[in-house]
């Protein structure tokens, strides 16, 4: 079975309602349009465009795995539609013959798929899940979100930053959109919808309360300033090309032991973060090469003595799907003075936070930020469509675009 108990909800920026966050077993996860790594996964419609999914197994055996896809609204429902309508071809791509690590423990196959393919295509646009399951037991493994757009229309989009406008006196950025919608959108203020993400954290994807159609043919549309995101979200940079002391990342490496420890400086309350950072991805960049380790590295945040056991705080990254879990818990040391943990990470680079939980039992990564500086925040608008003639919500269109 899958390693997370499914019957939990899990507290993430990145999941979206009905997606299965990976195992233990399974790292190193990517999902991004085919050309460069830092793509989003959104392809055209009837494009030559190609998705590209990897991800590493920790074993010492090659398996096989069955992916499958589903199509969902804007909300991550289901779409209660015949698979016919979204798919041609077989519902089903078989992925096997990995590639084996070559260097050190512990093992692990790394996997690699390329779609769509000759043997299936997709037929409408829409929010897209893959599934990937287990071929022999048939166990769900992981699942992941994905969009397929028509690009139909033309799109202009920009930033308004207030400062001073949060709920911590921080700024907040309020995105607004201008869309030049299709002929064959006839009634556009009851068959349209528009959402905003910021940093690609889906499970975080804003619906806009706010909208304009009174310019014929043309759609404006904006987040209101109490829906409005945090223009402070930073991260922290984790470089870890190479596994040896560099005195900036990496102040102790063990490499005799199994799996190779590494450990790293210590972050600081408000004082560990990357101003200006732009991430270009959920997953970060791990090392494809066979000869790629892993390694498992020890986190250390001193937080000047601010917080307790309960609610506790929780180490959130490219690498574990930024899930809030007790996995993911940092304890306190009493010697040392810092909160730890440990995470099996892959050479390569990565970007990750510090979050506490917050009193609705949610996550709050901002608090331990800092909470004046501006930072540069990637956005995404996407605009929805209301077919009158079919039961499902097409996406019309897409647009990535930074703050500044």
């Amino acid at each position: 079975m899958n390693n997370y108990d499914t019957s939990d909800t899990y507290i993430s920026r990145y999941l979206v309602p009905n997606q299965l966050p990976a195992p233990q077993t399974i790292k190193s996860i990517q999902l991004y349009r085919k050309g460069s790594i830092t793509n989003p996964p959104i392809i055209e419609l009837e494009s030559p465009e190609k998705l590209i999914l990897a991800f590493d197994e920790l074993s010492d055996l090659t398996g096989q795995f069955r992916v499958t896809f589903t199509h969902h609204d804007q909300e991550w429902n289901e779409s209660n539609i015949p698979q016919d309508w979204y798919l041609e071809g077989r519902n089903e791509l078989i992925l096997g013959s990995g590639n084996k690590n070559e260097l050190s423990q512990p093992d692990y196959i790394h996997y690699n798929l390329e779609f769509p393919s000759g043997q299936l295509q997709f037929k409408t646009s829409g929010n897209f899940m893959l599934h990937v399951s287990d071929l022999s037991s048939g166990i769900r493994l992981f699942s992941l979100p994905f969009f397929v757009t028509e690009n139909a229309g033309t799109m202009v989009s920009e930033v308004e930053t207030n400062y001073n406008a949060g709920q911590r006196f921080n700024a907040v950025d309020r995105p607004f959109s201008l869309y030049k919608y299709p002929d064959f959108v006839e009634f556009p203020q009851f068959d349209l919808s528009f959402y905003f993400v910021q940093n690609r954290f889906w499970g975080d994807t804003r619906r806009s309360e706010n909208y304009d159609f009174s310019e014929e043919g043309k759609a404006q549309y904006h987040l209101s300033s109490e829906n409005a995101f945090a223009a402070n979200y930073d991260f922290i940079r984790l470089d870890l090309t190479n596994f040896s002391i560099d005195g900036r990342d990496i102040i102790d490496w063990f490499p005799g032991k199994n799996p190779p420890e590494i450990i790293l400086k210590e972050d600081v309350l408000n004082f560990s973060s990357d101003p200006l950072e732009i991430r270009g991805t959920t997953f970060g960049n791990p090392k494809t090469s066979e000869q790629a380790r892993y390694a498992s590295v020890r986190f250390r945040f001193q937080d000047g003595g601010q917080y307790t056991e309960d609610p506790g705080v929780y180490l959130v990254g490219d690498f574990n799907q930024w899930i809030l879990s007790d996995q993911n818990k940092l304890n306190y040391n009493e010697e040392s003075g810092y909160w730890e943990t440990t995470s099996l990470i892959k050479q390569g680079t990565y970007t990750y936070k510090y979050a506490v939980k917050d009193s609705t039992a949610g996550i709050d990564d901002l608090i331990l930020s800092d909470t004046i500086t501006r930072q540069d925040q990637e956005y995404i608008s996407f605009v929805y469509f209301d077919d009158p003639d079919y039961s499902y919500q097409r996406l019309l269109y897409v647009q990535v675009f930074n703050s500044r």
